[in-house]
């Protein structure tokens, strides 16, 4: 997961938003899901300002799947453990700042209509504006928060000895943010393991080899240039950029890259 930034606000969502926000309020009750539409048409904003990856899980996705994903959800919100009001944020259904673009993994099987808040939380209702009294335990990625400050990747065995290994997505020093957003967004499925262990493979581990093969010859214009090439994979147009901080650092030690080369890595934070 990390820190997206939108794009400014399209005009077409701006223009039907008082339409659709008006159509609602006639509806003499709470909306439900299958009342809300119109969102769509900021799809493809979305998907191309998140560099065509899903908000959560930093998988490149097409954009067929279609899934605008309502950081608030729309029609129902299950706020567990803050709070027992069930009420979805259909009022922030056309809300710029409240949409993201999400894999159906994530968002269908994942995330859904789950909204936890801290203990005690209190929960907006119909018509205020965000965050109000709300404590959000999930993650927002279009926020000033930065994931990687909070999630981070630890690879280690599925089971017992013998079984395969997976880099695991983790709460970094024990977040509690991270470890719901994690929970929530279902980051350690099947397919993502095998997702991000294929990226390492590939991507990742060739890098981290070039960089190690600079070290050992000690050719500093060789170790700013694979540096260079390494750490742009620590960027947002990227797959799994918090996944590339983690297993880059354990595969060329920061104390060994900062004896030839000044910068080292980045902190968690310098991460986007």
């Amino acid at each position: 997961m990390i820190r997206i930034t939108r794009c400014k606000e399209p005009d077409r969502l701006s223009a039907i938003r008082p339409l659709k926000l008006a159509e609602l309020r006639l509806l003499g009750r709470e909306p439900v899901s299958d009342d809300i539409d119109g969102y769509k048409v900021v799809a493809e904003d979305l998907w191309s300002s998140q560099y065509f990856k899903c908000c959560y899980c930093e998988s490149k996705i097409p954009k067929g799947f279609n899934d605008v994903e309502h950081y608030r959800p729309k029609g129902e919100a299950d706020r567990n453990p803050g709070s027992a009001l069930v009420h979805g944020y259909w009022w922030l259904a056309f809300t710029w700042e409240n949409l993201l673009f999400a894999c159906p993994g994530c968002n269908r099987s994942g995330k859904n209509s789950q909204f936890p808040l801290a203990s005690k939380s209190k929960p907006l209702l119909a018509e205020l504006d965000p965050p109000g009294a709300e404590k959000p335990l999930l993650l927002d990625p279009g926020s000033a928060v930065n994931p990687v400050e909070h999630i981070e990747y630890v690879n280690s065995p599925a089971g017992g000895s013998g079984t395969p290994t997976y880099w695991w997505a983790r709460p970094r020093g024990g977040s509690v943010y991270g470890n719901m957003t994690i929970e929530v967004c279902k980051l350690n499925r099947l397919e993502l393991r095998e997702l991000r262990n294929d990226y390492v493979s590939n991507i990742l581990e060739p890098h981290a080899n070039a960089l190690n093969a600079a070290l050992l010859l000690g050719n500093k214009a060789r170790i700013q240039q694979e540096y260079d090439r390494a750490r742009a994979l620590m960027t947002n147009r990227h797959s799994y950029v918090c996944l590339a901080f983690d297993v880059l650092r354990s595969l060329v030690p920061d104390d060994r890259l900062r004896t030839l080369n000044k910068h080292g890595w980045p902190s968690p934070h310098e991460v986007a």
